[in-house]
């Protein structure tokens, strides 16, 4: 028998720990942009647009290769695939440590860099995970995720401090060795591709737990079931692309990442105008980061309980909340003012991958679904492109960020309502509905 299963727990979770601290290094290039692009221009001084459009194209390469991402982790694997995407994505950020023109940038950060990271992202790393957990998917996949707003919290201090001793080259240079030689060695030594490679069952049961389990999930999923004939198709992609809900939930990613990614690039920038020292802009968003990975815990178990669009209107209200209190940071803004917007916000941020998710997994079920998700993600590229973009065009025309941050409001909203359109309740209904059904039924019959 193999160590690891002499282990006196699952390993499905020592996958998921996997993922947490691959996440918490890996995406600390993407989340401490903002931190970065404050330094770059006071280095080259170019405009803010022209400079975040090259996070803008990190974001579209992100976004369009995330069908790609899924489907080389599907032909070769994990300890392949992510492995050699942190040396892409660690290479990436070391010839953008030596860059000295505008083009180099978008080369390097915006196009090398994001082809790494999204290989070793969101995508991939679900469709991984998913094989590990089945009934426990949601919860776990919470607990994972939440390494992005944790390495964020450690990372954005960690290199802003660097920054400001050697600067951002060597910054760049430090976050892309610690890339190459935690994630490759993580995945090498320790990523088995399905359970049934150690002679285990998913979520760690055993086969006579595994049949009943299966037994009760089936029950559920033909319970919660409003729509039999949609939910009874096998989706794929191409079918999915002519149904108006799959186009309802893409627009309204593209407008939630939209209006996300304006602050995500923006805020350490703006606090900086204000007057705000570095490293309280830098703990700014790693503060944001952190309440945004206890959200990724939180929105999951939230939305089963009271449904994914009610869950939206919290999220964009408490999104609304933070936008109003940035715009109202001055010149001597007190900083418990400031950790106030990080905290409101942070709320808000930290549901963006996890409520989609569980909208494109209650409308669109089969074998293909990866692919779907993976379709609604190109939104999501097109998005935080735009809003990086969109922020630093609206302070160049203007000299103010706060048109921009108000700009956001009306968009988080209309995502809100386009989520509301694509009505996911209409085709399955969450867990806590689902009880609440039945409670009734059994107060009428009783």
């Amino acid at each position: 028998m193999s160590w690891q299963r002499r282990l006196p727990f699952y390993y499905g979770w020592i996958i998921a720990a996997i993922i947490f601290i691959c996440f918490a290094v890996g995406y600390a290039a993407y989340h401490s942009f903002s931190i970065f692009y404050v330094a770059i221009l006071n280095d080259f001084g170019w405009s803010r647009a022209s400079t975040a459009a090259a996070y803008s194209a990190f974001s579209l390469i992100y976004g369009f290769t995330a069908p790609l991402a899924g489907w080389m982790i599907d032909r070769w694997g994990p300890r392949l695939v992510v492995p050699c995407a942190a040396v892409i994505l660690g290479a990436g950020l070391l010839l953008t440590s030596q860059m000295t023109e505008i083009w180099q940038f978008f080369l390097l950060y915006g196009v090398i860099s994001a082809l790494g990271m999204q290989s070793m992202g969101i995508v991939p790393n679900f469709t991984f995970l998913s094989s590990w957990f089945v009934r426990k998917r949601g919860t776990v996949w919470g607990l994972a995720v939440a390494g992005v707003g944790v390495g964020t919290f450690i990372f954005a201090p960690l290199l802003q401090s660097i920054i400001s001793a050697h600067g951002w080259r060597t910054a760049y240079i430090v976050l892309a060795c610690a890339i190459i030689l935690v994630v490759p060695t993580l995945y090498l030594g320790f990523a088995r591709r399905q359970p049934q490679d150690l002679g285990m069952l998913p979520d760690g049961e055993d086969a006579a737990t595994t049949t009943a389990a299966n037994s009760a999930t089936k029950a559920y999923a033909k319970d919660c079931i409003v729509d039999q004939e949609w939910a009874a198709r096998d989706w794929s992609l191409g079918m999915a692309m002519r149904t108006r809900r799959f186009w309802a939930a893409f627009a309204g990613r593209f407008f939630e990442t939209a209006s996300m990614n304006v602050y995500l690039t923006h805020q350490a920038a703006y606090l900086g105008d204000m007057g705000q020292d570095k490293m309280i802009a830098a703990s700014v968003v790693g503060m944001v980061g952190l309440i945004g990975s206890f959200g990724k815990a939180l929105w999951g178990a939230v939305s089963d309980a009271v449904g994914r669009e009610v869950s939206y209107l919290v999220v964009f209200a408490a999104g609304t909340v933070g936008a109003t209190l940035l715009m109202l940071v001055r010149q001597g803004t007190d900083p418990w003012f400031i950790y106030l917007y990080a905290l409101v916000y942070g709320i808000c941020y930290g549901a963006s991958s996890v409520l989609f998710l569980c909208v494109m997994g209650d409308l669109f079920q089969g074998k293909r679904a990866g692919a779907i998700v993976g379709g609604g993600y190109v939104a999501g590229g097109f998005g935080l492109a735009f809003g990086a973009f969109f922020g630093g065009y609206v302070f160049d025309l203007i000299g103010d960020y706060r048109w921009a941050f108000g700009a956001t409001i009306p968009m988080m909203w209309l995502a809100c309502l386009l989520y509301w359109l694509a009505s996911p309740r209409k085709v399955r209904l969450v867990a806590g509905k689902l009880k609440g059904r039945m409670a009734e039924a059994c107060g009428k019959t009783g």
